[in-house]
């Protein structure tokens, strides 16, 4: 886990952490240059932000549960 910034929740730094296989799978369709290993996740609740570890301007958002 690591602090980063999160362009989705502005602020102060957020904690990110390490992808599950399942949103590997969705980085590795959605950004297939780099690898998923590459990329982390914002922890803040109701965010969906993912980026790349040394890069917090590529990234994207996981799509909304299918039960909300």
């Amino acid at each position: 886990m690591a602090f980063k910034r999160c362009p989705n929740c502005g602020g102060p730094l957020q904690l990110f952490r390490e992808l599950t296989d399942a949103e590997k799978a969705h980085v590795r369709k959605e950004k297939p240059d780099f690898a998923p290993e590459t990329y982390i996740r914002c922890t803040q609740e109701g965010c969906r932000r993912y980026q790349r570890k040394l890069n917090w301007q590529d990234g994207g958002n996981f799509p909304p549960p299918e039960d909300a």
